[in-house]
Parts: C-alpha cells; structure tokens; sequence
C-alpha cells in the first residue's frame, strides 16, 4: 500500500510540475535564439493565479445560462476541466462572454482572454491567425427537425423555410446542400431556436452536437436530420490560442490528452451529448 501511495504522490507531484517544464523548455530553446523571447501565456498564467478563458453565453448545450445565471455547458466544463489541471480547482478561472462569435479571434490577438472554448471550429481562413488545438469534438451543421415532421433528409427541406445564426458562411453551407432553403437568419443561435420552437420555421439549423443537446434535453420532441448522403459542413472544435505562443499551444494540447486518458472527456461528452460518439478518434481510450 505504501509503494502504491508513493507511486501515486510521484505522479501527482510530475503532473503538477508539468506546466512549469513547458516553462523551462521554452526558457531554453527561445532564449537561445531571441534575447528577450516573448512570454508565454502559460507563465503568465500561473503568475495570475487563474485562467481567463473566452465563451459564449447563448448557444445551447455548450455555452449558456442556467435557471441561476450561472454559466453551464459542454464548453464550460471543459474550460474548467483544464483550470483544474493547472491549479487543482476548478473554479481559478475568469470567463469572458463573448457576444457573438466574429468576437473569438480579436479577444485572442488582443490578449483579452488566454483561449476561447466556444464550439471554435477549424477552418484554413481562421488557421491562419489563430493557433488550434487537438479537436474535442467531431461537428456537422445540421438540421433539427421537430420529432413527427416528415423530413428524413436535408433535401426534404428544399422550398420551406429554415433559421440560422447570422453568417454568409453558414448560408453558403446550408443552399449548397438545399438549393431552394428559405433561410431566415437571426443575430444569435437563441432567437434562431426561438423562432424555430414557436413555429416560424420548419428546421434550426446549428452544430449537430447542440442538437444532440437539444433532442436529449426534451426527449421525444425533437431530432437531428443524420443525412450522411449528402452533409452539410463537417467539422471539428477545437481550442483556440494564440498562434505565435507554441508553448502554450503544447501544454493546452498536453491538458487536453490528460482529459481523455483520464476519462474526463469521456464524462463530459456523456453528461452534455450522453454519448461519446462525436469523441475525436485520437481521444478514445481503447477498452
């Protein structure tokens, strides 16, 4: 029992010391190069004492308010998952609300929060300001569908009217696929919802992992329209940090394989999708 404790006490005390190693490493290899090499978010971190971290406040099942005000959801568990890996409590952490999502990369380059958790997924125009980690969660853009309407497929949806939030990109993603689609597009996912519950609109289309969170969250009431004949948009999220900070980008990525070797992940996928089939194929531990 006591080699077992000690066993644990080192690798508590290796886990724990890790994040200054990635301070030490960059310390050695960038000094060498600049001489005043630019600190990384990881120091500045521990030195603050928290993490601030960039979130949504308005999409559903992965950044919104509870019945207490309280921020809840995929992306915020996770954001306090990886707070409780740098400093044993999950609640050193400062959330920012990010209004919209055309918000995520300037509160990154400005240095106005240390990494944005928010459904960001990976698309080349972004990679090429904005540092990605390792994906948590595999995405598609899909229709939700009230659970006794007829559509079957995203073709079903040619001619009738459909919401979305704001953004000539998810426009473009949905008349690719339903040429004839009556977009109706809102300022945010919540009025989009809105106005799809209340019988304005014969589908909402979001991420299909909100979806799930959707359809889980009132059984029997609504559906995600699966059509893998013909997708819309499919995709990953990841972490978004600053590009130039490859250091921080390690550690984050580090953290992140932490969570799914661990099984946290794994929890937080069952909690808010309840199933860990949209888990990355890098993060499934085998069984």
């Amino acid at each position: 029992m006591d080699l077992y404790k000690h066993l644990f006490n080192s690798w508590h005390y290796v886990v724990r010391s890790l994040p200054y190693f990635f301070i030490l490493y960059a310390t050695l290899s960038i000094g060498s190069v600049a001489a005043h090499p630019k600190e990384s978010v990881l120091k500045a971190v521990l030195d603050r004492g928290h993490l601030i971290v960039g979130v949504r406040s308005t999409t559903p099942g992965f950044g919104f308010k509870n019945e207490r005000g309280e921020l809840d959801g995929f992306d915020i568990d996770l954001a306090r998952a990886l707070a409780n890996g740098l400093f044993d409590s999950p609640d050193k952490i400062k959330f920012e609300i990010l209004p919209s999502g055309r918000e995520r990369i300037p509160a990154l380059l400005s240095g106005r929060v240390d990494m944005v958790v928010s459904q960001f997924s990976v698309l080349q125009k972004r990679a090429q300001v904005v540092g990605f980690s390792l994906p948590y969660c595999n995405a598609d853009f899909s229709a939700i569908v009230r659970a006794d309407s007829p559509y079957k497929k995203n073709a079903d949806l040619n001619g009738k009217v459909v919401t979305t939030r704001q953004g000539a990109e998810l426009d473009k993603i949905i008349l690719k696929a339903i040429p004839q689609a009556k977009i109706q597009s809102y300022p945010n996912l919540s009025d989009a919802f809105l106005a799809f519950r209340q019988g304005r609109a014969e589908a909402f289309f979001n991420d299909n992992v909100a979806g799930l969170v959707i359809a889980a969250r009132e059984p029997g009431k609504y559906r995600v329209i699966n059509d893998l004949d013909n997708p819309l948009n499919a995709n990953q999220f990841s972490i978004g940090v600053r590009q130039d900070d490859t250091v921080w980008l390690s550690y984050v990525n580090w953290a992140l394989t932490r969570l799914a070797l661990t099984g946290v992940l794994g929890d937080i996928h069952e909690k808010w999708l309840k199933t860990q089939e949209l888990m990355p194929k890098w993060a499934r531990t085998p069984h």
